[in-house]
């Protein structure tokens, strides 16, 4: 009788052990999978309610965004136009206007391209060639730096007219009058980016 007892309690010994060793293997990574999908669960229910916020906010924040892009006060800083093409011709008529009323003579305009879609603003750039006086291109760079809109002068390249020189040399007595300054410069204006 003590060996069947002994073996019935090693038989118990065994299913135990059994059981137990199927607890760990199946059990404990349940319970750990329930506890993570848990953790998950309430971190997406806190995302739920911070969109949810959001969401609630969506009418007055675009009401905002509205109002602000209306009373943009760097909007009048930027070319009228929103064509590269037009911005250009407006920028050229522009230029030959301020140098108009300034006195100086505009030889030649070239449109340049500029297109770079990194940018944050598309560029809209002329090369100028114009003559004139010291005067007249002081009120040129002064008319351009204090306009709106934002109109950046680069490249300025000036020159002693060569016709003036040529005429010192050659025909004192039949002198006209004619630029002191040959003047080459870009002017580079901005459009606003267009809306999405």
């Amino acid at each position: 009788m003590n060996n069947q007892r002994l073996r019935q309690l090693l038989a118990l010994l065994i299913l135990f052990a059994v059981l137990g060793l199927l607890l760990m293997v199946v059990l404990l990574p349940l319970a750990e999978r329930w506890r993570s999908d848990g953790d998950s669960i309430a971190s997406l229910e806190n995302q739920l309610a911070v969109y949810r916020r959001v969401a609630a906010n969506l009418p007055q924040q675009q009401a905002r965004l509205e109002q602000l892009r209306q009373n943009d006060p760097a909007q009048e800083l930027y070319l009228p136009e929103s064509r590269p093409a037009l911005a250009a011709a407006d920028l050229q008529q522009r230029i030959g206007q301020l140098v108009a009323q300034s006195g100086g003579q505009v030889i030649s305009t070239q449109i340049l391209n500029r297109e770079d879609p990194a940018a944050p603003m598309p560029a809209v750039a002329l090369k100028v060639h114009m003559r004139g006086e010291t005067e007249q291109l002081v009120r040129i760079l002064h008319g351009l730096a204090y306009s709106r809109p934002l109109l950046l002068v680069d490249n300025l390249l000036v020159l002693s007219n060569p016709r003036l020189d040529m005429q010192r040399i050659y025909r004192a007595s039949e002198r006209q009058v004619l630029p002191a300054l040959d003047v080459t410069f870009e002017v580079v204006g901005y459009m606003a980016r267009a809306e999405p």
